[in-house]
Order: structure tokens, then C-alpha cells, then sequence
């Protein structure tokens, strides 16, 4: 029997993309939907074994409320969160709780059907999500200061926003540096190389 996956995307090219990598992979579209609300009402009655789905759908339930509901109707159910940065954490420093064995995968990688059907062996199985590149090796903490620094903000401007020392600062951006394997030319040129590291990750253009 073919596994049957949801998805759930409000971007009607990307929903068409996802639904054609996900049949070219040999699998089943169990349900499209294009809304939180939708999804949830098709849910109930369309049973699936995995569901992708973008977090931010728009007005109404979210991604993560969709998630919710339909694990609560299948237990087992195999889940993936669709997101436009290489770590979902540089969208947001307090990202909600989501349910245990969640995948993320960036949109960017959806031509890649074995990268998808990776995300969706390891979602059934509810494994940990994976490392997301250089990134994974970064604490929560540190991927926050990642982002000051990539903002252009002084070592004084980032301690007073994390209420803690210079020293402090200058350490953790060392740190980072070198968990991303950057080299330590100088202090400039570290913080203009993890400017690099975010803008890359985000798909934002250089400044």
C-alpha cells in the first residue's frame, strides 16, 4: 500500500511543487489544502500517514495547529514543517514547541526528492530532527547572536540587548566562528564572514 501524504501550502506554485515531488517519489496525495482551516476539515476525512506543511498559512490556524489536530486523529503520523532558511531558528529566536519527531525542510530543496523522502522516513519514524548544515552545531543562544551580528550591531549594542558582558560577546562570536569553521584573520573579518553565514542561510541579498 502507497503512503499517503497531506500537504498543506497557501502558495499555489509551491503547493503544486510539492504535491508533483511528492507523486514523482511513488507516493500518494492523500489531501491539498491551502489553508489551515481547509486542512483541518479535509484531515478528518482523508486519512494520512505524513503531511508536509508550511508553517505560516495566513489567516487562521497555523501549520502547527493543523500538525496538532491531525496527530491527535493518527498518532503515528510522519510530520514536515516546509521553511525558506536553512535553520528555522533564524526566522524566529522563540520558535512554539512542535511535536516530537517533526523535519523541517527548506523549499529551496524540494527539487531534490531524495532529500524530501529522507525528511519523510525520518518523520515516520519520529527520529530527531537532522542537523541543519553548519548551523545544527550552534545553540539557540548563539544563533541569536549570530543574528546581531549579521544586523551590524557593536559587541556593546548586542551585550546590552542579551544583558550580558563586551567580553562575553567577543567570546561567543569567537565561538561561533569557529563551530562554522570560519577563519580568525581578524575580529572584522570574522563578524563580516558570519554576516555571510546569515545572509546565505536566509536567502537574503548581501548588503
Amino acid at each position: 500500500m502507497s503512503l499517503k501524504v497531506a500537504v498543506v501550502e497557501d502558495d499555489a506554485m509551491m503547493r503544486l511543487a510539492i504535491v508533483t515531488a511528492v507523486r514523482l517519489a511513488g507516493l500518494e496525495v492523500s489531501f491539498e489544502a491551502a489553508s489551515g482551516s481547509e486542512a483541518v476539515v479535509k484531515a478528518k476525512t482523508f486519512p494520512a500517514d505524513a503531511a508536509i506543511l508550511d508553517l505560516h498559512l495566513g489567516d487562521g490556524p497555523t501549520g502547527l495547529d493543523v500538525a496538532l489536530v491531525m496527530r491527535r486523529l493518527n498518532a503515528k503520523l510522519g510530520l514536515v514543517f516546509l521553511t525558506s532558511f536553512e535553520d528555522p531558528r533564524l526566522l524566529s529566536s522563540s520558535l512554539p514547541e512542535i511535536p516530537e519527531g517533526s523535519q523541517y525542510v527548506t523549499k529551496g530543496s524540494l527539487n531534490d526528492v531524495h532529500a524530501l523522502l529522507e525528511a519523510l522516513s525520518r518523520s515516520l519514524l519520529h527520529e530527531p530532527a537532522a542537523s541543519t548544515g553548519s548551523l545544527g552545531r550552534l545553540t539557540d543562544n548563539q544563533v541569536e547572536t549570530l543574528k546581531l551580528v549579521a544586523q551590524g550591531l557593536s559587541n556593546a549594542e548586542i551585550a546590552k540587548q542579551r544583558f550580558v558582558t563586551e567580553k562575553s560577546v567577543e567570546v561567543a562570536i569567537s565561538r561561533i566562528a569557529k563551530l562554522l569553521g570560519l577563519t580568525a584573520d581578524s575580529t572584522q573579518n570574522q563578524r563580516v564572514h558570519i554576516a555571510q553565514v546569515y545572509f546565505r542561510s536566509t536567502g537574503k541579498p548581501l548588503q
